[in-house]
This record gives structure tokens, C-alpha cells and sequence, in this order.
């Protein structure tokens, strides 16, 4: 009877962090058509500065009020720390450059090629050892990118915002390496206070404050806060010690139709029919990584 209760309990705490999950990809979406719109009247320079500064005052003040203190936010190891600080840096910026020529679908697609990267990474970083379906996944998730560029081909300058979001996919991956890599030696408040702090100083040295301030809107500041909200479901899942960096990737799929439903209910925007080709070559390339990692499991 307590091996069936302690598999009950496995299986619940499993649904738990894969409903997580899931809720921390649609604010995730949500957080890329909240930028989409932003980038029409701020610079992604002032987009990013806002978000980071929301981003740090709303996870102090929630440790503030759950744990009456600021010690868990404490920067226990600055090598790791600053690791996931550089990467944000380098993911915040790549990801907004994308989408301000991207539309928020073409976006959404983009990163269902995600899986594929982190399970590529995961092998080198972390030792994980996916099926031998990652090959071919490999393959059809370069193929779906490339007929997504296709799509939009104006010559070869016409992809540097493709270029921008496989960047921003590089960098994002990389932190999410590290962050399973640390796994719960640095608390999960700590990592989420500190992952923009370099974003912080970078974009408060460029940008003019004053000019900010007089042209801020209650907008701006709903994009850090589903942001936030994303994190705090993401990095506790993939800090928890039952799951793979490879299969949370893989769920990253399911941000696809909320893009898709935002594209088209904001801007009335839908995708071309080679896109929707690109995107079937992703998606079956997600579906390789991850039923993989399942059967191996």
C-alpha cells in the first residue's frame, strides 16, 4: 500500500510540475505579443531595461512577503549567477531584436527549435543521452527553419532577424543548461532575482531615464510582470530533480497555437503555406526529441 502511495504521489507531484509547465509557456506567449505590441512606440532597449528592473523589485518583494526576508535571494555562487545573468543578456536582447521583424507566430515557431538545441546541449553539458531519434529530429528541425525562411526570402539580408532569434535560441538553452546544472544548490529565488541583473546596468547606462519615465505607460510594465510569472513556473521545473532539461523543452510546442491566436487576434495576422510546412518539420522534430527521451525513461 505505501509503494502504490508513494507512485501516486510520484505520478501527482509529475502532473503538477507538467501543468506548470505549461502555464509558464502561455505567459510566455502572452509575454512575446505584450513585446510585439511594446516595440511600436519603445525601443527594445528601454523594453528590456523596464522588464529587468519590474522583474528584480517583484521577486524581492515576493520573498519579502513569503519568507520575511531577503537571505534566499542572496548570491550564494557568482560564477553560476553570473553565467545565467550573461545568457539572459544575450538571450533578452537577440530575442527582442527577432521579434521586431518577425511576426508573433513566425516567432512562436522559431522556437519550437528549441527541444532540438537543448537536447544537443544537454548531451554535452549535462551528460543526458537522448535516443538515436535526435539525429533525424535534427535534421527536419533544419529543414522546418530553413522553409521558414523561405517564406520570407528577400535575399540573404532579409534573414538577420532569423539569425537573431537562433541566437537568442542559443543563449536561452544555455541558460537553462546551467540553471539544471546548479539544480537546487543555488536557491531558485536567487537565480530568478539576479538573471537580468546585467541587463539592468547594460540598458540603464544606454537609455535616458527621464525620457522613459515621461513616456511609460501601465503596458510596458505588464510585460515584466508575465514575464516573472513565466520564470517562477519554469526554472522550479527545471530545477526539480524528476524531470529532464530535454522533455521540459519539448512542451515549449504547446506556445505555438496561443502565438498563433494572439498573431491573428491582435494584428489579424495568419501564416503562409510554407510556413505551415516549416512548422509541421518543427514540430515533428519535437516530437522525435521528446517521445525519445520518454521510451528511455
Amino acid at each position: 500500500m505505501s509503494e502504490r502511495q508513494g507512485q501516486n504521489r510520484i505520478s501527482s507531484s509529475q502532473a503538477w510540475i507538467t501543468g506548470r509547465i505549461l502555464l509558464g509557456y502561455f505567459l510566455l506567449a502572452a509575454n512575446i505579443a505584450v513585446e510585439k505590441w511594446l516595440l511600436e512606440s519603445y525601443s527594445l532597449l528601454e523594453i528590456n531595461f523596464v522588464t529587468a528592473a519590474l522583474f528584480m523589485t517583484l521577486t524581492a518583494l515576493q520573498e519579502l512577503l513569503t519568507r520575511g526576508s531577503l537571505v534566499r535571494i542572496k548570491p550564494v555562487s557568482w560564477k553560476v549567477l553570473l553565467l545565467i545573468s550573461l545568457f539572459t543578456l544575450g538571450a533578452w536582447h537577440c530575442f527582442l531584436s527577432a521579434l521586431s521583424g518577425l511576426s508573433v507566430f513566425e516567432f512562436g515557431a522559431m522556437s519550437l527549435l528549441s527541444p532540438v538545441m537543448m537536447a544537443v546541449l544537454a548531451m554535452v553539458f549535462l551528460g543526458e543521452k537522448p535516443s538515436g531519434k535526435i539525429w533525424p529530429a535534427i535534421l527536419l528541425g533544419m529543414a522546418g527553419g530553413w522553409l521558414m525562411m523561405q517564406a520570407e526570402w528577400e535575399g540573404w539580408s532579409s534573414l538577420d532577424h532569423q539569425a537573431f532569434m537562433l541566437g537568442a535560441l542559443l543563449f536561452a538553452s544555455l541558460r537553462w543548461i546551467t540553471v539544471k546544472f546548479a539544480g537546487e544548490k543555488v536557491p531558485a529565488s536567487a537565480m530568478i532575482f539576479w538573471e537580468p541583473v546585467l541587463v539592468l546596468l547594460l540598458m540603464g547606462a544606454v537609455i535616458d531615464p527621464f525620457e522613459l519615465w515621461h513616456n511609460a505607460s501601465p503596458v510596458i510594465l505588464s510585460s515584466a510582470i508575465l514575464l516573472f510569472l513565466s520564470r517562477q513556473c519554469l526554472v522550479r521545473s527545471y530545477q526539480a530533480a524528476v524531470t529532464k532539461a530535454t522533455s521540459i523543452s519539448a512542451l515549449i510546442y504547446t506556445k505555438l497555437a496561443w502565438t498563433l491566436l494572439f498573431g491573428y487576434w491582435i494584428w489579424g495576422s495568419l501564416p503562409q503555406p510554407l510556413e505551415w510546412l516549416g512548422v509541421g518539420f518543427i514540430i515533428i522534430s519535437s516530437w522525435l526529441v521528446v517521445s525519445g527521451n520518454s521510451n528511455k525513461n
